[in-house]
């Protein structure tokens, strides 16, 4: 129509006014709406986002009290930085908000107090390697309390959690401990130097002491971590030999003292003594995935073992050795890399810190995973029977039965919501 818009004229100026509606330009109506906007990471980057300006405007008209409530902000906010690098590296899965929560009660309440004591009475010192036994091992007996006190209060949980778990709790335990260690060498020791040093010699010590924000509770939380871990494979595996957990409070004392120790401290093999730490406490949190008794991946009991000549119940998932009636056809071969994905593309395997603790994990390319016999061969050593042959050949009155010599990839149940959704 000369002069006019067409429909498709029309439809255009429509869209592009609606992108520069007043929600658009002012998203209130987002923010009363939308619940993702409301939902805790949002409101954590939020207040991540805003704690420090706080922190800082409290300087303003800074007092000793304003100072040490304002250290005791600093130190916060960079534990709960660590801690969700942590859950983010560690995941573990069966932590909840109430045993983080139990943990910094009790951390705080506890930790100090005793470590002091202990320290005290040992006549501690940093100047020869006894402080592995005067510095070590009464800061991290006390930062152990706290993770055997939830332990205990959730002690009806333990057939469900694995070491992991323990490795984290141990690691929020070290933060609190951290915490609390550096808003003391702030506000006592850098407060004690306060109009004895300037220039040069006040610049180092405020950058240390500023970085002592961030070291001492990630120092912490790698050996508390290392002391949870062994806590969790004492209460978690069939036997619970609770002395255990004293192997992993002596590694850790062992590492804290060497730490601290004038000739290591500050000085290059300090780093080492760091990377030691942190590698190792990975390396726990890689290996403590698993609870002890879940190489019985299949359901069975421990120590329960495949009848021979019995038939599975049903609902049973097939393992080797198990025993199919005539007609009925065994399992499928195991999905190789060719078969595991779709289209013939193998699946792609996630790394080891983001697969669920319990998760069956898939076996190397071109390798079958274990207990799984190719058809042909035998499927237990001693048992001559082989798939598509009779199990028992010659027995009168017996139908001629399979012997089944693959595995049915059993799907495992979803793992329950990490802390940081639930």
């Amino acid at each position: 129509m000369a002069g006019g818009y067409s429909p498709h004229s029309r439809q255009q100026a429509s869209d592009q006014s609606s992108e520069y509606s007043f929600s658009h330009l002012v998203p209130v109506r987002h923010w009363a709406r939308d619940p993702s906007l409301r939902s805790w990471p949002v409101l954590l980057l939020i207040g991540l986002v805003c704690v420090p300006p706080i922190a800082l405007v409290l300087l303003n008209h800074a007092t000793e009290a304003t100072i040490h409530d304002v250290a005791w902000i600093f130190a916060v906010y960079f534990a709960v930085a660590w801690m969700l690098l942590l859950g983010v590296i560690v995941r573990p899965q069966h932590v909840h908000r109430s045993m983080l929560a139990a943990i910094a009660v009790i951390g705080i309440v506890t930790q100090a107090p005793i470590a002091i004591f202990l320290e005290t009475e040992l006549h501690s010192s940093t100047g020869s390697l006894l402080d592995i036994f005067t510095i070590g091992v009464p800061e991290e007996l006390a930062k152990a309390i706290p993770i055997v006190a939830v332990a205990w209060i959730w002690r009806k949980s333990w057939q469900t959690q694995t070491p992991r778990d323990y490795l984290f709790l141990g690691a929020v335990s070290g933060l609190v401990f951290g915490a609390a260690e550096v808003v003391h060498y702030f506000t006592d020791v850098l407060g004690s130097l306060s109009g004895n040093v300037n220039g040069l010699v006040l610049q180092g010590l405020t950058i240390q002491y500023i970085w002592r924000f961030l070291t001492d509770p990630i120092d912490h939380a790698c050996w508390a971590g290392i002391t949870g871990y062994f806590i969790g494979l004492a209460i978690t595996g069939q036997t619970r030999k609770y002395a255990i957990g004293f192997i992993g409070i002596g590694i850790a004392a062992v590492l804290h003292g060497l730490n601290d120790w004038n000739p290591i401290n500050a000085h290059p093999a300090w780093v080492l003594i760091t990377l030691i730490s942190v590698l190792l406490f990975l390396g726990y949190a890689r290996a403590g995935a698993l609870l002890p008794h879940e190489r019985f991946a299949f359901g069975e009991a421990p120590g329960q073992q495949p009848v021979p000549g019995q038939l599975p119940a049903p609902g049973h998932v097939a393992v080797p050795g198990d025993l199919v009636a005539p007609g009925q056809m065994p399992p499928e071969p195991w999905p190789g890399p060719a078969t595991a994905g779709a289209h013939g593309n193998a699946a792609p395997r996630e790394a080891w810190w983001q697969s669920s603790p319990g998760s069956p994990r898939p076996a190397p390319a071109g390798q079958a995973p274990a207990g799984y016999a190719p058809s042909g061969q035998p499927a237990h050593a001693g048992q001559p029977a082989h798939a598509g042959q009779p199990a028992h050949a010659g027995q009168p009155g017996q139908q001629p039965q399979t012997v089944v010599t693959q595995v049915l990839p059993r799907q495992p149940k979803p793992p329950p919501k990490p802390w940081w959704e639930q």
